[in-house]
C-alpha cells in the first residue's frame, strides 16, 4: 500500500527541519531554504540552483558550495535570474568558486549592497546584473574577464571608478547609463565599440581617454554627460552618431580626426561651451540639429565636401559670427540659422539653389546679404524676418539687381544695390 503524499512531504519536512541551518521546505516541490538562501533542487543531478525567496533577502548572505537536505547532499552551481533583486535590506553577498552561471538582474536594486566579487568561472556579466544597486563602488572581477551585457552596470550611482578588463572588445548598450559618479573609467587597447548610452547620464566624468582601435561610438553614447570637457577621437573612427554628445554642457574641446566622415543628427545638440569645431574634408554629411544650441560657438569650417546644411543644424548658436560656405553648398534646410542673433554678413555661394523657411528667422544683426548668382536662390516668405528685409542690404552683382527686385521673394528687401 502506498503512503499518501501528505505523508510523505511532512516527513521530509520534519527531518528537514533537524538539519543544522535552519532548513525548511516550501510549499512548492523540489525547494528549499537554507540559512536564508532559497534552492531549486535537482535530486537526479544532485545540483541546486540559487532562486528568488518568497520575501526580499536581507542582511549578509553567504552562498555555500553545497547544501545537504533530507541527508541528500546537493551541490550549489547556479544564481539565477532575478533572484536577488530588489533586495534592498542586503548588505553583502559572498559567492563561492563553483558557481557556473549567474542569470540576468539577479542583483538588480540591491540598493544596500556595496562590494561584490564575481566568481572565476564567470567571464561575461549578463543583462543588468547590478542595475540600479546605488551603493556599490566596488566589483572585483576574474581574471580573464571577456564582456558585459546591456544594462549591467547601469543605475550603479556610487560607482566612481571601473578598469575595463583587457579582454572586452565592446561595450554593450547603457553599461555605465546614469552612473552619476562615475569619475574614472580605463578603457583596454583592443576595444572596438562602445555601444548605445553606453555612459549616458555619467555627469561626474570630465575626461575619457577612447583607444585608437576603437571603430564604432553608437548614438547617444555620452548623453547628458555634463561634466565632460574634451573628446578626443579615435583614428578609426568614421561616423559620429546621433546624439552622442547631446547636453555635454561643459564639453569645449574636440578634435575629429580625418577619418570621420558623417555627424549625424543632434551629435552636439546642446553643448554650449563649444567655441569652434574644424571639419575636415572628409566629413560629406552632416545631419539636423547636430550643433543646435550651441550657445558659445562662434567659429565653423564647414568643408567642400558639404553639399547640404540641413534642418535647424546651427539653430539658436547666438554667438556664431564666423561662418564661410562652402562653394559645394546647394541647400540650406530650415531654421538652420535660426537665432543666431550674431551673425552680421551672410555670403551665399553661387553654387546655391535653395534656402528653407526660417532659415535664419531671428537672426536680429544681419546687415548684408551677398548674392553672387545671378539667379536669385529659392527662398520662402519667412526665410529672412521682415525686420531683415527691412534693414539688411542685399548686394548682387552689377548689372543683376533688376532679377532679385522682381523675383516674388527677394523683392521684399527694401535695399538692393549692385556691387562694383
Amino acid at each position: 500500500m502506498k503512503t499518501p503524499n501528505r505523508i510523505i512531504l511532512f516527513v521530509l519536512a520534519a527531518a528537514m527541519a533537524l538539519q543544522a541551518g535552519a532548513i525548511d521546505i516550501k510549499l512548492k516541490k523540489d525547494r528549499a531554504t537554507v540559512d536564508g538562501v532559497t534552492y531549486a533542487l535537482n535530486p537526479k543531478k544532485q545540483s541546486a540552483n540559487v532562486v528568488k525567496g518568497q520575501e526580499p533577502y536581507v542582511g549578509d548572505i553567504v552562498i555555500p558550495e553545497k547544501i545537504t537536505v533530507d541527508s541528500i547532499t546537493f551541490y550549489v552551481e547556479e544564481i539565477t535570474a532575478n533572484a536577488f533583486k530588489d533586495s534592498p535590506g542586503m548588505t553583502s553577498i559572498t559567492i563561492p568558486d563553483c558557481i557556473t552561471k549567474i542569470g540576468s538582474s539577479a542583483f538588480e536594486g540591491c540598493a544596500s549592497l556595496t562590494e561584490v566579487t564575481i566568481p572565476s568561472r564567470i567571464l561575461t556579466l549578463p543583462t543588468q546584473l547590478f542595475m540600479n544597486c546605488t551603493s556599490l563602488t566596488n566589483i572585483i572581477l576574474p581574471e580573464g574577464t571577456k564582456g558585459f551585457s546591456t544594462e549591467t552596470f547601469k543605475g550603479c550611482k556610487s560607482l566612481v571608478e571601473f578598469d575595463v578588463p583587457t579582454g572586452v572588445t565592446e561595450l554593450p548598450a547603457n553599461l555605465f547609463a546614469e552612473c552619476s559618479e562615475l569619475r574614472h573609467v580605463t578603457l583596454p587597447s583592443g576595444l572596438k565599440k562602445i555601444g548605445n548610452s553606453a555612459f549616458e547620464n555619467c555627469k561626474s566624468m570630465e575626461y575619457i581617454e577612447i583607444p585608437s582601435g576603437v571603430t564604432s561610438i553608437s548614438d547617444e553614447a555620452f548623453q547628458g554627460c555634463t561634466s565632460l570637457k574634451e573628446f578626443h577621437a579615435p583614428a578609426g573612427l568614421s561616423i559620429l552618431s546621433s546624439e552622442i554628445f547631446k547636453g555635454c554642457v561643459e564639453l569645449k574641446t574636440v578634435e575629429l580626426s580625418n577619418s570621420i566622415s558623417k555627424i549625424e543628427h543632434d551629435a552636439f545638440n546642446g553643448c554650449c561651451a563649444l567655441d569652434s569645431i574644424f571639419l575636415s574634408n572628409s566629413v560629406s554629411s552632416i545631419g539636423s540639429s547636430a550643433f543646435e544650441g550651441c550657445t558659445a560657438l562662434k567659429k565653423v569650417r564647414i568643408p567642400n565636401s558639404i553639399t547640404e546644411l540641413p534642418s535647424s543644424i546651427f539653430k539658436n548658436c547666438s554667438n556664431l559670427t564666423d561662418l564661410n560656405f562652402p562653394n559645394s553648398l546647394r541647400k540650406i534646410g530650415s531654421d538652420a540659422f535660426e537665432g543666431c542673433s550674431s551673425m552680421t554678413t551672410v555670403s551665399l555661394p553661387v553654387s546655391l539653389v535653395e534656402i528653407g523657411g526660417e532659415a535664419f528667422e531671428n537672426c536680429t544683426n544681419i546687415r548684408d546679404i551677398f548674392c553672387v548668382s545671378a539667379t536669385p536662390v529659392k527662398i520662402s516668405s519667412d526665410t529672412f524676418s521682415k525686420a531683415t528685409q527691412k534693414e539688411a542690404i542685399v548686394h548682387v552683382k552689377k548689372g543683376m539687381a533688376k532679377n532679385y527686385q522682381l523675383h516674388k521673394q527677394w523683392g521684399k528687401f527694401l535695399n538692393i544695390v549692385s556691387m562694383e
